[in-house]
């Protein structure tokens, strides 16, 4: 799956600026909506536009874009419940297109029987697929810098106090092997034992249209089940509220840090 830096309940004020695409932001909740960048343009050859649609998203893995046409209208959008820096950046590139084929927004943006095509890789691996295991969770954040969302791995458990540093050494490994930048945990100390709670992530997505960070659930999953076993560790926490773990962040690793903080 894909963890990291994206945009879902508003849009990255001051990073992106579009001409011609509207965000429209997800809501959540039981409408669960996803977040979308479109515009509805007119155009003299649209079939034309299309071919140079479909030319971007063959040079660009992870790019998906839908579209509805009908006579000279056009619908271009892209969406998801994760929206990241590569896709607007694709979008980005969407415009340069639009404004090279000349194209006005659309004065009547309704359609009666449009065509619809989805262009996109079939062979894209950025699949949001979940941990099957109850022990590791996948966590949201609140709004950060430029409105940005975080989307973690959350492992909670306790280990003896005398293997907690290696513990986490061991964790911080696994990490570097699994395509996982970003590591910080919460922790309560007491008697010979330790909870904790730690957090898994990466950063921003797709800066330059580079490929999309992509994560083995399954894998990173196995390996963390090892670690807790070789260091006779436990899921979950002990003691009470009372030991919740507090105190932290503890960086262990860190990039973009007022993206995730």
């Amino acid at each position: 799956m894909v963890l990291g830096t994206y945009w879902y309940f508003d849009f990255p004020v001051d990073l992106y600026n579009f001409n011609y695409f509207e965000f429209r932001k997800g809501s959540g909740g039981h409408a669960d909506n996803p977040a979308e960048l479109i515009t509805v343009i007119e155009a003299e050859y649209p079939e034309k536009i299309i071919d140079d649609l479909q030319k971007i998203i063959d040079e660009n893995v992870d790019g998906f874009l839908f579209v509805y046409l009908e006579k000279h209208k056009l619908k271009i959008g892209t969406g998801g419940h994760q929206l990241f820096d590569y896709d607007f950046l694709l979008i980005a590139e969407v415009e340069k297109l639009l404004i090279n084929h000349n194209v006005c927004l659309a004065k009547d943006q309704t359609f009666t029987k449009p065509t619809f095509s989805r262009l996109y890789n079939v062979n894209a691996q950025n699949k949001n697929i979940y941990p099957q295991k109850t022990f590791l969770q996948i966590v949201g954040s609140d709004l950060k810098k430029h409105n940005a969302e975080n989307s973690k791995i959350r492992l909670d458990c306790n280990v003896a106090l005398a293997n907690k540093s290696d513990f986490i050494a061991s964790l911080r490994g696994i990490s570097i092997e699994e395509n996982i930048e970003i590591l910080f945990y919460y922790d309560q100390d007491f008697n010979d034992k330790t909870n904790l709670m730690l957090f898994f992530t990466n950063g921003r997505q797709g800066l330059n249209l580079t490929e999309k960070k992509f994560v083995q659930t399954a894998r990173f999953e196995y390996k963390i089940e090892q670690t807790i076993l070789a260091f006779h560790a436990n899921f979950g926490h002990i003691g009470g509220f009372g030991l919740y773990p507090q105190n932290g962040p503890n960086i262990e690793m860190m990039i973009e840090k007022e993206f995730v903080l």
